[in-house]
């Protein structure tokens, strides 16, 4: 008896198990997955440009001294131009070995990063700050604000391709109307690129010439994938 019971409940959970992967396979005919893209090549309207200062010492509290002024006059020069922003990161002070494991010196860096819309005074602030600082990296960007909107309107713009492909599919394969089933939108851009990385040499020449910036552009991309399942009934 028990063995006929413990049958019973076999089938059973076998049956309940096999119901939901029945229901998912159901109601599942005359569907299309396709995808439309809309892309734009956008003029970058931001630059960001990292600068550093590096020294060496024999003593980590002056080269740390040193750092720490380089780095307060550094951000006192950039206070002079509002339209650039700035952060300080990755400042560090480490000690060199020589080969036979000996401490040889301290190495220090801090980094500034800069960012502005206004290439002309990025470049003069940057010529300034190269009397003392290294540039380490430029790259150019499309600005949030200026992303988030360009992007809104490209996704109205494959919104209505998406919309008129299903239409199209639907009439050409003999169905009256459709149904959405699912819709991913993706928003992808370029990342922007170092374009310069200076040289470890020190720049503190007072006749340091100022950089030539070119903004370029960018490749926006959206693309809207989706599923219609198409219906005959009226």
């Amino acid at each position: 008896m028990n063995y006929f019971i413990n049958n019973i409940i076999a089938a059973l959970l076998l049956s309940a198990a096999a119901g939901p992967i029945f229901a998912a396979e159901t109601n599942t005919y005359n569907r299309v997955t396709y995808q439309v893209t809309e892309q734009k090549e956008v003029r970058n309207d931001e630059i960001r440009v990292t600068m550093a200062v590096e020294r060496d010492s024999q003593d980590a509290t002056k080269l740390s001294d040193e750092m720490n002024r380089a780095i307060k006059a550094a951000i006192d020069t950039i206070h002079n131009y509002p339209s650039v922003k700035s952060s300080t990161s990755d400042y560090s002070i480490r000690p060199v070995y020589s080969r036979d494991k000996h401490l040889d010196h301290w190495h220090g860096v801090s980094s500034i990063l800069l960012v502005s819309q206004n290439i002309n005074d990025m470049a003069v602030l940057v010529q300034n700050l190269q009397k003392t600082l290294l540039i380490k990296s430029t790259r150019y960007n499309v600005s949030a604000e200026r992303k988030d909107k360009i992007q809104t309107s490209m996704i109205e713009t494959a919104l209505k391709k998406f919309n008129t492909q299903a239409e199209l599919i639907s009439k050409n394969m003999g169905f009256k109307k459709y149904r959405l089933v699912n819709l991913n939108i993706n928003n992808s851009g370029r990342p922007p690129r170092p374009v310069y990385a200076a040289s470890r040499l020190s720049a503190t020449s007072a006749d340091v010439a100022a950089p030539a910036f070119e903004s370029g552009t960018t490749m926006i991309k959206v693309n809207i994938s989706g599923t219609i399942e198409m219906d005959v009934s009226p």
